[in-house]
């Protein structure tokens, strides 16, 4: 079985209730959720929130409601830890992680994770934006040579950064995330598209995402989905 689970924080440190937050008219959250059910893909779809007031929305879309303890919901989780929390709550082969922080990943980004994470049998992976571009860690380059001439940015070995929109684990890294750590070096770094990494994490960011829905592939309209035009 395979469950796309989407944590939904009531808190948020940078930006206040960021998961809330409206956009054409759907919360953050819902816009997550919309997706999910969408791509026709998973066998459970699952919000997996700190807020019982949103015990309602299952209804509504007809997925699984977990409330997991405050605790997990703190500044100081991490990923691992709710992932492994959920894992001990629903007994499935595969974990996907829908992040509401990338509110404008497409349809395509999803399906196209999910379908190279199964097709591969990864043990667990992470969606990435790679960059053709000079870049430069703590001062030292890593992809260049300063005594070396510049290569065309076409022609470079691209950086690839976790933009996190996605990720997944299989049941058997659970001894992984027990020891308190997420991802491993079989991770499978499946690139996805420049609308996957504009992530919400402050007001800025909002202030981008809000004027850039309106262009984006993939818009949602809660009364078209199927299942609840059948009710």
């Amino acid at each position: 079985m395979n469950i796309c689970m989407i944590p939904v924080r009531k808190g948020s440190q940078r930006l206040n209730k960021k998961n809330y937050l409206q956009i054409n008219g759907n919360a953050v959250y819902e816009m997550a959720i919309e997706k999910a059910l969408s791509v026709n893909l998973f066998d459970k779809v699952v919000l997996n929130t700190d807020d019982p007031t949103l015990e309602s929305v299952v209804t509504k879309y007809g997925i699984d409601f977990y409330l997991r303890e405050s605790k997990l919901a703190s500044s100081e989780a991490t990923s691992e830890m709710v992932v492994l929390d959920f894992f001990k709550q629903y007994n499935c082969d595969r974990v996907f992680w829908l992040n509401t922080i990338s509110p404008l990943q497409t349809l395509t980004d999803i399906k196209n994770f999910f379908n190279k994470t199964i097709d591969e049998n990864a043990s667990s992976s992470v969606a990435v934006t790679k960059h053709q571009v000079h870049a430069t860690f703590k001062g030292q380059p890593i992809n260049y040579d300063w005594d070396q001439n510049f290569a065309k940015t076409q022609d470079m070995t691209p950086v690839l950064s976790f933009n996190y929109s996605m990720m997944s684990w299989h049941k058997n890294e659970i001894e992984m995330l027990a020891s308190g750590q997420l991802f491993n070096d079989s991770t499978k770094m499946i690139e996805s598209s420049i609308w996957s990494s504009i992530l919400l994490k402050s007001q800025e960011d909002f202030d981008l995402i809000e004027k850039l829905a309106d262009i984006v592939p993939h818009k949602f309209i809660t009364t078209k989905l199927p299942h609840l035009n059948e009710k």
